[in-house]
């Protein structure tokens, strides 16, 4: 138990016969009371700077506390931030990358469908003009047949060679307007072909302008 000024004070000794001075044991006791209630009062003010401090490191360690889970917080939106951010960059690029390649292969396709469309309408002309010009050289070698025949039966001397000059010139304008007309077509699939990938090239530069 420990002692207080007041116990000091008030503690009494018994007089023995041959016991120590009165006045001076209650000087050296009242010196002492007064010393020791100055350590008393000094180390409960200690105790109490000491409370304080405990206080306030308690207080600021709850603050450091919540600083770093503030900023643990922060952390994590960011980084959850860049990731969100980093996942849709990327599948912008594959939607991009991917309309970029269904743009270029359906151009391609259709190059190659105007092509083989071409190169059919080609053969098909090539053919029709063989047979046109067989059936026309057929027709020319019957009227021949038949002029010999006309000759050979009504004694004509000289053949007539007027006519056979303007069917010849008839035939080559013929095949002449064919040709033409197949060079005429070949311009104009050129030209659908040319307006085909232009078009195509402009849907790509305005699909990634919209981006």
């Amino acid at each position: 138990m420990k002692l207080t000024p007041m116990d000091i004070n008030n503690k009494e000794f018994k007089k023995g016969l041959r016991g120590y001075n009165a006045d001076e044991v209650d000087d050296f006791l009242d010196q002492v009371v007064e010393n020791y209630e100055e350590l008393y009062k000094e180390n409960a003010n200690l105790k109490e700077k000491l409370a304080n401090l405990n206080e306030k490191i308690d207080h600021y360690s709850k603050i450091e506390s919540t600083i770093q889970n503030t900023l643990l917080l922060a952390q994590n939106a960011a980084e959850q931030a860049k990731n969100s951010a980093q996942k849709e960059a990327e599948l912008l690029l594959k939607n991009a990358n991917e309309t970029a390649q269904k743009v270029t292969d359906k151009a391609h396709n259709d190059v190659v469908q105007i092509n083989d469309e071409y190169e059919k309408v080609k053969q098909e002309f090539i053919k029709f003009r063989a047979k046109y010009r067989n059936f026309v050289n057929t027709q020319l070698q019957t009227f021949d047949d038949l002029e010999k025949e006309f000759i050979k039966n009504y004694n004509v001397s000289e053949p007539i060679e007027e006519e056979e000059d303007i069917q010849e010139e008839i035939i080559e304008k013929e095949i002449s307007t064919a040709n033409e007309s197949l060079d005429v077509t070949d311009k104009e699939e050129e030209i659908k072909e040319s307006t085909s990938l232009s078009d195509e090239l402009n849907e790509i530069k305005s699909f990634f302008v919209q981006e």
